[in-house]
């Protein structure tokens, strides 16, 4: 294991610049690989997503409470410490320059490290959009759902309950896709969220997670109840 790295943020807020260290105990080492070179390593995932199951990384040690410590820090700095966490190249365009203030309260896994963070950034109009196994675009929120986001078709129990930007694609028993717009639209925070297909009973969702879990959690007792919260329907 490597020493513990401790990676310096500088913060500015009203009383100018100050120095916040955010100790990341063997960040480089953690679950990518580069510490074992064993079967059992060769088999691991070489990098991390918001998405990941628990399976994909066994035994990963966890990141104490306050590792990550971020104090008016500028978004650079932030999609830095992704890029580490992840061990994915951050692509980025034409961003917002918010400064970012977090800190975890409980240990956390780098998956669920990579949540906290997208969730964060989702709060600042900037969506972490993930690029085949190697990559993921920071793009504007407005921006998202025009980016290839992944394909993530689980039950709405298994989706991270986070600002992890996706899409999954529902084919509906007893409504029309179109029929559901206005009922699961409150339930929308990116535009374009919903595609509703008809011909072939399907509606495409593409949205942060923890939307798109509400969405489907919504349609299955929809779909279960037929008429309960929407007489208004026809099916």
């Amino acid at each position: 294991m490597k020493s513990l790295t401790t990676i310096g943020l500088v913060c500015w807020g009203k009383g100018g610049g100050r120095f916040a260290p955010l100790a990341l105990a063997g960040l480089l080492c953690l679950g990518l690989g580069a510490c074992s070179t064993g079967p059992q390593a060769n088999a691991m995932k070489k990098t991390f997503s918001s998405f990941d199951r628990p399976t994909d990384h066994a035994r990963q040690p966890p990141l104490a409470a306050g590792t990550l410590d971020f104090r008016s820090a500028e978004l650079a700095q932030v999609l830095a410490i992704y890029q580490e966490l992840s061990g994915r190249t951050v692509i980025r365009g034409t961003l917002p320059a918010p400064t970012i203030t977090v800190r975890n309260q409980t240990p956390l896994n780098r998956v669920e490290a990579l949540q906290l963070l997208d969730t964060v950034l989702a709060e600042h109009g900037i969506a972490m959009v993930l690029v085949g196994d190697t990559a993921v675009k920071a793009v504007q929120d407005v921006r998202a759902s025009i980016e290839a986001p992944p394909e993530i078709n689980r039950p709405w129990r298994e989706l991270p309950d986070s600002g992890s930007f996706m899409t999954c694609t529902v084919r509906l028993k007893r409504y029309h896709p179109s029929e559901l717009v206005a009922v699961l639209q409150p339930l929308v925070k990116t535009p374009n969220a919903i595609l509703p297909i008809d011909g072939d009973s399907l509606m495409v969702l593409r949205d942060y997670s923890a939307n798109i879990r509400r969405m489907l959690k919504l349609i299955e007792e929809l779909e279960q109840n037929p008429g309960s919260g929407t007489s208004n329907l026809k099916h």
